[in-house]
């Protein structure tokens, strides 16, 4: 529109006199426009000029009584100048300033269940999804048909690389029918990351076309689609396994316990698909090793329940409490999973051990794998009083921590307990300790032992029958002291000081002291008045 003051013209070809009156609907203003003659008609800011064509027109100081436009149709309506067949003859081409009727929605493509795209991944890539990873020739465009379950999804740039980046997501049951998620996920050029897509526009125009691409995706069997396998199919073991090892169930065991709600507060991130990367680091890991302080960008922190850095006690607990929850702090373990604020369960222990195992393996995260031997060393192995009040979560502890070995050793070319040496001698002496208190607890429960609680002490020697496969000796009768011939052929007087805390021997020895008539040692120095 002209700014104020200017003048702009309107020109009308040579009629007769006549009154032409725009249409309502085209400007909202009735405009009536007249021959010269019928001045006095005219608005006191408007004069008629004489063109030397012979042609009228009409000056207007101001530009908002200016004319847009003159015709039948109102300014911007589309009108159809090819009739459609599905048109009766009496359906109107237009309908000026009316909207058309919302068109239904589009029914949803039905798949076998979730898909994941992955869009720009190059060439030459190594891709992962949960026991299978392999490497590619030309890009990968994705994953279909996801059933139901907990699954991660990786990427990396080559079979050696340093990083890798990738997405846990979870897929719930669905009834038959009911179309299936569609999660986009693009890689990111300049990050070297695999992220959610740029803009929303490009998310929706890979779910649009998913009907297209679908036959291309790789469904989530394929092990005959793949073009490489990287690892060798899982070999048959030589003793008879429980069932929960068996290939096509050993996923889900070590998944089962994941769900959106601990991904949420593990990852921080509230929403339907999870990142985690090599370069995350676990809140209160203060040891981190040498190779993940390299790449530790300090991005984002993964929050477990139990820090590192934080003692299994309770800040509330005095005296003698403090000191059994020190020696075994199942009571402070039960009191925050079952009585938190923010919706935890018992079983999330379950999961948060799974979910740091599966992550530092699979993507290199040395933060996540000191979690996890945090875990299993001070948690779950330092719970004895667990088998007999949580039976339950006892048995699914023993028998997750007993999957992650087999997944380790059939699916994983790294050994998680050869890559941390001194880790894998605590976690020796852990469990020679805590079968020792099981088969204490189990026994003195004698006749009213409850099944449950049996089920514990079975899944336990499932585990222990498998750990004698590498040289793992976890029964009580051990040496404590004797003699030993070194190589030169001299023989020396040793004891062994490894189970000293279990046995109250060396600097656990109970001591005898003297004590005052105020109940305090003899000796020491008090503040007391």
């Amino acid at each position: 529109m002209p700014a104020v003051g200017s003048s702009p013209e309107s020109s009308f070809p040579d009629m007769d006199p006549q009154s032409i009156e725009s249409r309502p609907d085209n400007c909202g203003v009735a405009v009536e426009i007249h021959p010269p003659s019928a001045t006095a008609r005219l608005p006191s800011n408007t004069k008629p000029v004489t063109s030397p064509a012979g042609r009228y027109s009409i000056k207007s100081s101001k530009s908002v009584e200016s004319l847009p436009t003159i015709g039948a149709f109102p300014l911007g309506s589309l009108r159809i100048t090819e009739a459609r067949q599905d048109l009766s003859p009496d359906t109107p081409l237009t309908t000026p300033d009316a909207m058309e009727p919302p068109s239904e929605p589009k029914q949803a493509f039905l798949t076998g269940g979730d898909v994941l795209i992955l869009d720009d991944l190059p060439a030459n890539f190594t891709v992962g999804c949960d026991t299978m990873s392999f490497s590619t020739k030309k890009s990968f465009p994705g994953f279909r048909d996801i059933p139901p379950g907990a699954h991660l999804i990786w990427v990396a740039p080559s079979e050696m690389t340093s990083t890798r980046s990738a997405y846990w997501i979870v897929t719930p049951e669905r009834e038959e029918g009911e179309p299936a998620e569609v999660y986009v996920k693009q890689w990111d050029k300049f990050n070297e990351v695999l992220s959610d897509p740029a803009s929303h526009a490009e998310e929706r125009f890979q779910r649009e076309r998913l009907e297209q691409i679908y036959d291309s995706l790789s469904p989530y069997q394929l092990r005959a689609a793949t073009s490489g396998t990287l690892l060798p199919p899982p070999r048959q073991e030589a003793e008879q396994l429980p069932s929960f090892l068996s290939n096509e169930t050993i996923w889900s065991q070590l998944t089962s316990a994941i769900h959106p709600g601990l991904l949420n507060r593990i990852t921080g991130q509230t929403q339907r698909s999870w990142q985690v990367t090599t370069t995350d680091r676990v809140a209160g890991d203060e040891n981190m090793a040498e190779e993940a302080r390299l790449y530790a960008t300090g991005k984002s922190q993964l929050r477990f329940t139990f820090p590192m850095d934080v003692p299994l006690i309770s800040s509330a607990a005095e005296g003698s409490q403090r000191t059994r929850q020190a020696l075994d702090p199942t009571s402070f373990v039960l009191e925050t999973l079952e009585n938190s604020a923010e919706g935890r369960r018992p079983e999330d222990l379950v999961g948060e051990l799974s979910f740091a195992f599966l992550t530092g393996m699979h993507l290199g995260n040395y933060s996540c794998l000191d979690q996890w031997w945090f875990y299993v060393n001070k948690v779950v192995f330092r719970c004895f009083d667990l088998a007999s009040e949580r039976p339950q979560l006892a048995q699914q502890l023993i028998q997750t921590f007993h999957a992650q070995l087999v997944y380790n050793d059939r699916y994983l070319e790294g050994d998680i307990l050869e890559m941390m040496p001194d880790n894998a001698k605590k976690l020796q002496k852990t469990l020679v300790t805590y079968k020792a208190r099981l088969n204490e607890k189990l026994l003195a429960l004698g006749e009213y032992i409850t099944p449950r609680q049996h089920a514990v002490g079975e899944a336990f020697a499932a585990l222990e029958s498998w750990l004698w496969r590498l040289g793992w000796d976890l029964r009580g009768e051990y040496v404590r002291s004797g003699n030993l011939m070194l190589e030169d052929g001299e023989i020396v007087d040793m004891e062994v000081t490894d189970f000293e805390e279990e046995d109250e021997r060396g600097e656990y020895a109970p001591m005898v002291v003297e004590i005052d008539n105020s109940g305090h040692e003899a000796g020491s120095v008090s503040w007391d008045k």
